[in-house]
């Protein structure tokens, strides 16, 4: 235990990097790209209507008949039903992740990223596992763009996403091509033996619906989550910690009709809920209430050392996932107030059963 923690508590002393992704200047070329790339990555939950809106609007104006609208939504509901590469090895994801729009999104939230310790070791196993969700889940943007190749040159990982996400029009095709895949065990087990490392959101939609930006504590639903933990022990995956900061102010959390929350929940692991930005659309503001500038920031801890085990002993998954919930506490602690947190702000770990209560 001595041994396989020791690179953490050596990891103040060893050399970091810090990279900024700055907002560009009002009325300029980037400044628009910016906006566009950040407006499309919070709307794409609704590419669907967007998709059916044009479907409409090509019959309407008689550009196609209805009988070819309806030959064509019917065709590609049946491939949604037939074709689903999330079970298997996914799309091509490159060419998008890591691709300027991932940093013209981190541009727009005037986005900072760090890198505790040295460069990870390209030849490594790893299982990224983020925190918190927030309202929207921005921080998956600290994954990709030109920004994570400089953090993190030679690695690239799969993102592990809810079943739901590849049942709707538009956001299957957006979640594909950010190299997502079902976040189910058996699917993450094939990619992980296939040599790709796996990033996760371990809090999921029950911690997304626990983000308040008025609160002074953060939630995060970690209590009794161990799979993510259980995985990298099975796969011997290090297991490297983050933490995002600031997502809880960029958007407001509005909530449907509990039965209909209840009804999305049920069927396609949804969380019912909407989220409200800049100028009533789902574009995140730049500024709190008070025109206090608002920007993102993100910490990537240096790696938990994991001694694989095919078979892991309880005890053994408490002393890794109770090492990694110290490395996200002292994440926070260390950083709050360099990202805008008082100096009050606190943490609280929550069980997924409490947080469902809630």
């Amino acid at each position: 235990g001595e041994r396989r923690f020791f690179a953490v508590s050596l990891m103040a002393t060893s050399p970091s990097l810090e990279l900024r992704r700055p907002r560009a200047a009002p009325a300029t070329v980037m400044r628009l790209l910016q906006t566009f790339a950040a407006l499309s990555f919070a709307s794409y939950f609704f590419f669907w209507l967007i998709g059916l809106g044009l479907v409409v609007a090509l019959v309407v104006t008689g550009i196609v008949s209805k009988t070819a609208a309806i030959v064509g939504v019917g065709a590609y509901l049946c491939s949604v039903a037939v074709y689903k590469p999330q079970f298997g090895r996914g799309w091509p994801f490159h060419w998008f992740l890591y691709s300027h729009f991932v940093d013209w999104v981190l541009g727009y939230y005037d986005a900072t990223c760090i890198r505790e310790g040295p460069p990870l070791d390209p030849a490594g196993r790893y299982l990224f596992a983020m925190v918190p969700h927030g309202v929207f889940g921005v921080c998956r943007a600290f994954s990709g763009g030109t920004l994570w190749r400089s953090l993190f040159p030679g690695i690239d990982a799969r993102w592990g996403s809810f079943g739901g996400a590849f049942r709707l029009p538009g956001v299957r095709e957006f979640s594909l091509s950010c190299g997502c895949l079902d976040a189910g065990r058996p699917t993450l087990t094939r990619a992980i033996q296939r040599g790709e490392n796996i990033m996760l959101l371990p809090g999921g939609s029950k911690e997304l619906l626990l983000t308040d930006g008025t609160s002074t504590t953060t939630q995060l639903v970690l209590l009794d989550r161990t799979g993510f933990v259980r995985l990298a022990i099975e796969h011997g995956l290090d297991l490297v910690p983050g933490f995002c900061f600031g997502e809880k102010w960029v958007h407001d959390l509005v909530l449907l009709p509990a039965p209909l929350r209840r009804q999305l929940y049920r069927r396609f692991r949804l969380a019912g809920a909407l989220l409200i930005g800049r100028w009533g659309t789902f574009l995140g503001k730049v500024a709190s209430a008070d025109g206090k500038p608002l920007s993102l920031g993100y910490v990537w801890g240096a790696p938990i050392r994991v001694t694989r085990q095919a078979e892991p002993t309880a005890a053994y998954i408490a002393e890794v996932h109770a090492a990694y919930v110290g490395e996200v506490r002292r994440i926070f602690d260390t950083y709050k107030s360099r990202f805008g947190y008082a100096e009050g702000e606190t943490l609280e770990l929550v069980s997924a059963k409490s947080a469902k209560a809630a």
